[in-house]
């Protein structure tokens, strides 16, 4: 679990073509105030590719929030165990 205050949280873009490559990053909200974190979340998503083809629909774009300690920790919102109590 993360702690209840965190460093950042990023809203990214993902466009994804037929093959599972990564073809374009948008930020929706970008930690501006942390652009280390900007950087290491678009090399982890870019190091993750290739990505599951989806063959049936050519090409897909799907949105995640990314949540961030200062530890340097994080967690997918689609993915979070939730944050601890103070």
């Amino acid at each position: 679990m993360l702690p209840p205050m965190l460093y950042a949280v990023g809203v990214l873009q993902v466009s994804v073509d037929g093959q599972g490559r990564v073809t374009k990053l948008q930020w929706m909200r970008a930690p501006s105030h942390a652009p280390e974190v900007v950087s290491e979340i678009e090399r982890t998503v870019r190091s993750a590719a290739p990505f599951p083809a989806p063959t049936r629909m050519g090409q897909v774009v799907y949105t995640d929030t990314w949540l961030w300690d200062k530890s340097g920790r994080f967690q997918l919102d689609t993915l979070t165990e939730g944050q601890r109590e103070q």
